[in-house]
């Protein structure tokens, strides 16, 4: 199932509006500029936003933030098309995952410097400002959403983070449009905090050159309206892990980056080569740089075109992601023809120790449309995400040689994947199957297992969605060459039916999509049951399969 960016709305140091800001990234203009706002006594470069922003005054005091601005701002761009994705679709299937880092941090220091010097707290400080979770809040409450709404707050990889789940809410049938992205605003706590890791630059950020000395901070907000409906661009995949090297620094080996690109690649259904361009974290600091570079070079090899932005926009931390992958969004657009980049600000002076990449340079341009473009994400702890945007206009690149080939149309018997037989087979037939997904479908009779003649308890779909993770097993396997093994455990499960029970006579289609596959035979599959159009029941399943079942049940190494 693909899903789509079909809006999108940005605010950040570029501009207020799509088109200033695709007008000054273009033209290769910088919004990071000198100030003393967040660091009194000192000035830095910082990517502020300087125009205007809607009020807050309606909103509860509890939301009342420049981060919900801005989270306002960026919206009021898209507000028609939620509004009628609302509309089409129902309040309770439209949900909001944004990401953010700094929620209303700047609100509570004013507040605690009005009481340093009057002894209370300034007039409308409320502690809720500072909840993570209050843009997605806001977001659902002014939209009037009934759907999922919650935060990722898991530093720069955020927002990615965000626009993962948001594509997962509709891949399992939860949601029908998910509203997504990211905000931040600028505060002297992450100015303070980033000085202490010596990690700000004095200068505007000089990414992948020798005389870098770290990061600028920036604000921003950059959302988009998800669905299945087609667009111009795809959110064709995505990769996320977790290295957890150290606390802030990356693993210089970049192993948890490398996991990140090849998952989302994966997923995308692409080979390194397909990517044209890719917006780099390159926060500018010595070991991000040092670190991704040698990724990339290693991955894609030294000829695909790369750039960051942070000199652009600044680093909107929370936002970053988002920002980022609007940055890309605009790239791809259909006007676009001569495939102009978003180019990569520096002074030139390269780093001998790191890869010669292709920075791309002001003005800098494909010579034809853009297809893929990567955008990645490395946060504190080792939080990795990874985003591939691909434009629907191009021809589709060929699957990546590990990505199975989907089964025809034409109805497979599920009995040639399973290593049950009689009764013990609850479904009837595999309907399409592929390297991470697998549907199937069941007509429940009044002879079938479990059913008391009028119809199958609610309880029976866990089952059903466990014989579909069995037969995309046996699928893989049979694919490869191999046996259908015998013995697939399931661990732990979260399983919720709207129903209590599947009628008679209903047909039911059991969807089965891996997130997760280690090398250590754990994994984790979304599954989700459709009747008459909509999804009936969802769960998420945690599995295990041992190479040699019956050593592992005898308490013997299985491997």
């Amino acid at each position: 199932m693909n899903v789509y960016l079909n809006e999108c709305g940005i605010v950040c140091a570029l501009g207020s509006c799509l088109e200033e800001v695709r007008a000054n990234l273009f033209a290769g203009r910088s919004g990071v500029l000198p100030t003393a706002d967040c660091s009194p006594g000192r000035e830095l470069p910082l990517g502020q936003v300087r125009g205007a922003l809607p009020s807050v005054a309606h909103l509860p005091p509890a939301q009342r933030s420049r981060n919900n601005a801005l989270a306002l701002a960026a919206l009021a761009q898209i507000r028609p098309a939620v509004d009628a994705a609302v509309a089409r679709f129902g309040a309770h299937r439209v949900g909001v995952v944004v990401g953010t880092s700094t929620s209303g941090i700047a609100e509570t220091e004013r507040a605690l410097m009005h009481r340093a010097a009057h002894g209370e707290l300034a007039p409308g400080f409320h502690y809720g400002q500072q909840e993570m979770g209050s843009p997605a809040a806001m977001l659902a409450d002014e939209l009037g959403l009934e759907g999922p709404a919650y935060a990722h707050s898991s530093a720069c990889s955020s927002s990615a983070k965000a626009m993962a789940s948001a594509a997962r809410l509709i891949r399992m049938g939860l949601c029908d449009a998910v509203l997504t992205g990211g905000v931040d605003s600028l505060c002297a706590f992450t100015v303070a905090g980033f000085s202490a890791l010596e990690s700000v630059s004095a200068e505007r950020c000089n990414p992948m050159s020798a005389n870098r000395h770290g990061i600028n901070i920036g604000e921003g907000a950059a959302l988009f309206l998800l669905t299945r409906e087609p667009a111009a661009v795809a959110l064709a995949g995505w990769g996320e892990s977790s290295d957890g090297h150290h606390m802030s620094a990356p693993d210089p080996a970049g192993e948890g980056a490398r996991i990140a690109m090849t998952e989302a690649l994966r997923r995308a259904g692409l080979r390194p080569a397909d990517i044209d361009y890719i917006n780099m974290h390159g926060t500018a600091t010595q070991q991000n740089d040092a670190m991704e570079s040698k990724v990339i070079a290693g991955l894609f090899g030294c000829e695909v075109a790369v750039s960051s932005t942070k000199p652009i926009t600044g680093h909107t931390l929370g936002a970053a992601a988002a920002v980022e992958a609007a940055l890309c969004w605009l790239a791809l657009q259909p006007g676009n023809g001569q495939g102009a980049l978003p180019p990569h600000l520096w002074d030139g002076a390269a780093d001998a120790a790191l890869p010669a990449l292709n920075l791309v340079p002001a003005g800098g341009t494909l010579g034809r449309p853009l297809r893929h473009a990567m955008s990645t994400s490395f946060a504190f702890g080792g939080s990795n995400a990874v985003l591939v945007l691909s434009s629907t206009g191009s021809a589709g690149a060929e699957p990546m040689a590990e990505t199975a080939a989907a089964l025809p149309p034409a109805a497979v018997p599920i009995a040639d994947l399973l290593p049950h037989s009689g009764r013990m087979v609850l479904l009837d037939t595999v309907v399409s199957a592929g390297n991470d997904d697998l549907c199937t479908e069941v007509t429940i009779r009044p002879d079938s297992m479990f059913c008391d003649g009028a119809a199958v308890g609610a309880w029976v779909g866990i089952e059903y969605m466990a014989q579909a993770i069995a037969a995309h097993a046996g699928w893989l396997a049979r694919q490869r060459g191999d046996a259908v093994k015998v013995g697939f455990l399931l661990g732990s499960r979260k399983y919720e039916a709207s129903v209590p029970a599947f009628p008679a006579g209903s047909v039911l289609r059991v969807h089965a999509h891996r997130v997760l596959q280690g090398d250590n035979g754990l994994g984790a599959f979304e599954c989700r049951i459709d009747s008459e159009g909509g999804t009936v029941a969802t769960a998420t399943v945690t599995v295990y399969q041992p190479d040699n079942v019956n050593e592992f049940l005898q308490g013997g190494i299985a491997g």
